[in-house]
């Protein structure tokens, strides 16, 4: 990789009083390093999303950074930065600012895509223009320059934003040609927060023509970016618009119906837990074992995993909201997956799942803790049985009388199940919940 001498450049305007707020609100840690590389004789911008969200006034997650210094230049300035993508001009300096660690790439102009993910060769470069000219869509296309108070914006990014359509730069078959995770980055930006967007005519056509770049896409890759848009508010128009471009058979095989996805969403629920609903929700005509399958695919992290198997497993069956017991028993098998699961009813039928959600959110605290009050060794001791799968039956079945009659204290538990004939075996099912 060999670096260039200035070719072109753009013209930058006086930044709006948006991007200035933005400045002022960089954390110690960013303004440090963007003194730094000015002061080492360099240009740095603020480049990407941090630009995009800043004019749509919507709160920043990250900021990514741009600059005419080399890598080994950049490693120069800061002795503690780690070269995480120097192959591709990247550096990460570790932070615990406001922002998390901070990325610093190299201006650059890619070579040919061999792979429709990695170009064959990287050229670093001094030209704004360049760099902006290779990104994938135009209001990702924005740089701000924080020393001179400028705004470039080449390709028209913020006209996009402000008429709420998602343009390529450039030819958009060219670009989703060379890195085939751009369709998947298309989708979700449709529905990002700063947008919603529509793809114009030439995208559009494009999502369509190239789908099949997906299958040269790591799965790991398309989960990440799949479920980032499934966290999203509104996210049904989407999903609609992937399933007739055929994009969903690459992620969901066989996923058709996304109906009562938006209504997963609702007030106070993390984007975490409206993603694991959501797909939970997608889900749900599928048997156990392609839900398995499908997931292990995607190369979903286990605790997803085993979140989503249980909630689909459990969508569609409900406690009576007129039955205490019920409630407690349920509340206790779901867990950690309480908003999830809620999420999930909620697709599948919002006035039912609406009714159970209030009842769930009066439900006092059990009076005995969430957890057994009657050990295994007390049962072994009580019984006089081996250790083996009968005690956990029996332990797991007085749990579940405990929980449904509310029970304070381990005595009242075995007094209410000898009241209902127990001896040495459980009476009835002994699972809290399916």
């Amino acid at each position: 990789m060999t670096s260039d001498e200035p070719t072109s450049d753009v013209s930058g305007k006086s930044l709006s009083s948006v991007h200035i707020d933005l400045l002022e609100n960089l954390d110690s840690t960013l303004r440090m390093i963007i003194s730094k590389v000015s002061e080492s004789g360099f240009s740095i911008w603020i480049v990407g999303g941090a630009v995009r969200d800043s004019l749509s006034k919507i709160s920043l997650h990250d900021i990514d950074l741009a600059s005419n210094a080399t890598p080994s230049e950049l490693m120069q300035i800061f002795p503690s930065s780690i070269p995480t993508g120097i192959a591709f001009g990247t550096i990460t300096i570790p932070s615990k600012g406001n922002f998390g660690d901070i990325e610093i790439t190299t201006l650059r102009k890619d070579g040919t895509y061999i792979d429709r993910r990695r170009p064959e060769s990287v050229r670093f470069g001094t030209s704004l223009f360049e760099d902006l000219n290779r990104r994938d869509f135009k209001i990702n296309a924005m740089a701000i320059d924080p020393i001179n108070l400028l705004f470039y914006d080449p390709h028209g990014g913020q006209k996009d934003l402000e008429s709420g359509i998602l343009s390529a730069v450039g030819e958009a078959s060219e670009r989703l040609e060379e890195d085939g995770l751009r369709i998947m980055r298309a989708y979700r930006l449709m529905c990002h927060e700063s947008g919603p967007f529509i793809p114009d005519e030439n995208l559009s056509q494009a999502l369509i023509d190239s789908v099949e770049n997906l299958n040269s896409i790591s799965r790991e890759r398309i989960w990440m970016e799949f479920s980032t848009l499934l966290s999203y508010q509104n996210v049904s128009e989407v999903l609609h618009r992937m399933v007739d471009d055929g994009a969903m058979n690459y992620i969901i095989p066989g996923s058709i119906d996304v109906s009562g996805i938006d209504n997963c969403n609702f007030e106070g629920i993390t984007g975490y837990n409206l993603m694991i609903g959501r797909l939970s929700l997608l889900l749900k005509s599928f048997d156990e074992e392609t839900v398995t399958k499908i997931l292990d695919e995607l190369l979903v992290p286990n605790k997803v995993r085993n979140s989503v198997t249980s909630i689909t497993k459990r969508i569609g069956i409900i406690p009576s909201t007129e039955s205490k017991g019920c409630l407690r028993r349920y509340r206790i098998a779901l867990g950690d997956d309480m908003f999830p699961q809620m999420s999930a009813e909620r697709g599948h039928s919002l006035q039912e799942s609406d009714k159970l959600r209030t009842a769930l959110s009066l439900l006092p605290a059990l009076s005995g803790g969430d957890k057994p009050l009657v050990s295994g060794s007390e049962i072994l001791s009580r019984l006089g049985i081996e250790p083996g799968p009968l005690l956990g039956e029996i332990k797991q079945w007085l749990f579940r009388i405990q929980v449904e009659n509310d029970i304070p204290d381990s005595d009242s538990v075995w007094e209410k199940a000898e009241s209902l004939g127990f001896i040495d075996k459980p009476l009835g099912e002994h699972r809290m919940w399916v």
